[in-house]
């Protein structure tokens, strides 16, 4: 079993005034955390959930003295994912089982589908930069462009105005992520999104962790097709999923070790499920009815 710590590099990393910083610490999943977003997610934004999650999880940032949701929200999309799948790793291991459907209309079969967190790691990005920036042309005009990469609370922001216009929600990304735009003589202009209609493929080229694309092939039709993996939403599902085991395997626990609920609670997934499977061992179908 790994430690129960680790240290990760974020991929794009962070910066405190002109430092640059990538290294932050990761502890397991524990049960008070199973038992926190299976009671949030129903009234709260996936996005939220995800920075209330990571905030619990994240034990130490360089250069922060605290990590609170800002800090943590404040994380580009991709540092974000990659936290969430070094989580899963950390918790749960490096395998990870889905069911998808085949996109195909006249097939629609469902298939299972085998990831690794390895394999869904990018490389650590050799040049990032804090802000960027882009010439793009509009009506044989040059347009000079100083962006960012969208954050945690950026796409919190653009989820909550989507809730009720999805085109709404993705120009509010757009337009929270992009500083300034100056044309040819130097002076800023108000600027539509038709003008930088290319510029959230360019941000994703620049943070390619942040949209896992998977290639795939039907076993059934045998047609190929992508898709996009969204890790916070696979943890999510996965967490609470489970919630009615929890509750039990609390139960069996407390009953014949004689633990209290915090002490169940308090452990690590993965020490509390070794725990579990040595009692499962030990009891017959009678005393686990």
């Amino acid at each position: 079993m790994k430690d129960r710590v680790e240290q990760v590099a974020l991929p794009n990393g962070y910066w405190i005034g002109e430092t640059h910083y990538r290294d932050v610490e990761l502890r397991m999943l524990t049960g008070f955390d199973e038992e926190f977003i299976t009671e949030s997610t129903s009234s709260t934004l996936p996005v939220t959930c995800i920075t209330n999650l990571l905030t619990r999880c994240i034990t130490r940032m360089e250069g922060v003295e605290e990590v609170t949701t800002d800090v943590v929200g404040r994380l580009t999309i991709g540092d974000r994912e990659a936290l969430l799948l070094h989580l899963r790793c950390l918790t749960k291991g490096n395998r990870m089982q889905c069911i998808l459907n085949c996109p195909q209309a006249d097939c629609n079969e469902l298939m299972d589908v085998e990831l690794s967190v390895s394999d869904l790691l990018q490389p650590i990005y050799q040049e990032p930069k804090p802000v960027y920036k882009d010439t793009v042309e509009s009506d044989g005009q040059k347009f000079h462009v100083r962006f960012r990469l969208p954050t945690g609370i950026d796409q919190e922001a653009a989820a909550r105005k989507a809730s009720t216009d999805v085109q709404a929600g993705e120009e509010l990304l757009l337009r929270r992520c992009v500083e300034t735009v100056f044309d040819d003589k130097n002076n800023e202009v108000e600027w539509s999104p038709e003008i930088l209609q290319d510029f959230p493929e360019k941000m994703a080229r620049l943070d390619p962790q942040a949209d896992l694309i998977l290639k795939l092939a039907c076993p059934i039709c045998e047609e190929p097709f992508s898709t996009l993996f969204d890790t916070g939403a696979y943890l999510l599902q996965e967490i609470t999923s489970t919630s009615d085991d929890l509750y039990y395997q609390i139960h069996l626990l407390a009953l014949h070790y004689h633990w209290s609920e915090s002490e169940i609670l308090s452990m690590n997934i993965s020490k509390r499920h070794r725990y579990l499977n040595l009692l499962l061992d030990s009891l017959s179908p009678e005393e686990l009815a």
